[in-house]
């Protein structure tokens, strides 16, 4: 059963690099990977969980949860995810081993230009965390809390290794 993810194929391949041929079972992971990882750390996991269950319920988002939901938590889910893909995209394992591959009329980037078109990703994805967490302060949202049983909602997430301005 597949899970329900934060954002659509089309809206990843509408909005970013990442070009509409590209088979989504190459990227699905990265976005319920993203939504793991990165999304229940900004939102701490009581308020990821009822986001989650709402949306995999067909219930639909109103009022500060839509708006949340619709400025920060799809930007983020779509930007990180497409830094993540970027990264391993040349790459590919089999039972061959791990292979880098190339097409016929193309040649391969260099590792320092996939990372740093990733960083870029990884970049735009952090400018929506922080613009999140200055909404959530401005903003009651009943299941937000930084302190939980499961998952601490962490207003120190950095995508961006080095400084943070």
């Amino acid at each position: 059963m597949a899970i329900p993810l934060f954002i659509t194929p089309l809206e990843l391949t509408q909005s970013t690099i990442l070009d509409g041929n590209v088979d989504v079972d190459k990227y699905n992971f990265c976005i319920e990977q993203v939504m793991d990882e990165t999304i229940q750390t900004v939102l701490g996991t009581e308020l990821y969980e009822k986001i989650y269950d709402d949306i995999d319920n067909d219930v639909p988002l109103a009022g500060l949860y839509l708006e949340m939901f619709t400025k920060f938590i799809k930007p983020i889910t779509k930007f990180e995810s497409v830094a993540e893909y970027i990264s391993i995209s040349p790459y590919s394992v089999s039972n061959y081993g791990t292979v880098k591959l190339t097409g016929e009329n193309t040649s391969t980037v260099d590792q320092k230009e996939v990372e740093r078109l990733s960083q870029r990703y990884h970049t735009k994805a952090q400018t929506y965390i922080t613009r999140f967490e200055k909404w959530i302060g401005l903003n009651t949202v009943d299941e937000y809390k930084t302190i939980q049983d499961e998952v601490n909602a962490s207003k120190d997430i950095n995508l961006n290794p080095g400084w943070r301005l």
